[in-house]
Parts: C-alpha cells; sequence; structure tokens
C-alpha cells in the first residue's frame, strides 16, 4: 500500500510538472509573429511585391511611388507585430495581417524581425 501511495504522488507531481512546462512554452509562442521593418514593401501578390522590388532596385522611384499611391504597394512602417498566414517557399515571401491592415499582404522574410520571449 506504501508503494502504491509514493507512485501515486510521483505521478501527481509529474503531471504537475509537464502543466507548468507546458504554460511557460505556451506563453512565449511567438514562431508565427514579427515585427515589420521600415520601410519594407509590401504588395497583396507575390508577383506585385516581385515588381516593387525590382523597381527600387532599378532606382526606379517614379513608377514605384506610382505603385505606392494606387495602393498596390505599401511601404511597411517599423515594428508593426503581424502574423504569418502562409510561407511561399518559391518567392522566399511571408503572407502576413495584423489589425491594422484590411487584408493580408506579401513581403519577403527579410522585412520581418523576429519577435523574442527574453
Amino acid at each position: 500500500m506504501n508503494r502504491m501511495i509514493k507512485k501515486i504522488i510521483a505521478i501527481i507531481i509529474f503531471g504537475m510538472m509537464l502543466i507548468s512546462a507546458n504554460q511557460s512554452a505556451l506563453a512565449c509562442q511567438v514562431d508565427d509573429f514579427y515585427l515589420t521593418k521600415e520601410g519594407a514593401l509590401a504588395s497583396s501578390s507575390p508577383e506585385g511585391l516581385n515588381e516593387a522590388i525590382r523597381l527600387e532596385e532599378e532606382g526606379n522611384k517614379e513608377k514605384l511611388g506610382d505603385l505606392v499611391k494606387s495602393g498596390a504597394v505599401l511601404q511597411l512602417a517599423a515594428n508593426i507585430k503581424v502574423q504569418v498566414e502562409e510561407r511561399s517557399f518559391e518567392f522566399k515571401m511571408l503572407k502576413v495581417k495584423s489589425p491594422d491592415m484590411r487584408e493580408p499582404y506579401w513581403v519577403k522574410d527579410s522585412s520581418l524581425k523576429q519577435i523574442n520571449c527574453n
């Protein structure tokens, strides 16, 4: 009988430790949340973003400005918390959404900073 009580106590303690570890892991689960980098480009489609990046690399500020004015491309503000909805390994882009955005936008993965729990 004494052995049985020790086993039950050990199981209860193990269960409590498991629950405690799980709660601390949940509090730091930010794999899908990032912060934006200021001035990074975003677009509603991967193709639109590739076009905007090409124009930026070519130094064609006039056409890029037209895309921004029309709303086809956005320049992101700094430190906006966004959630990743989809990943495109082909284009090396992420589809992100935030409460400030009416619709999700595609960004290059280098346009985001990872959130650390430390």
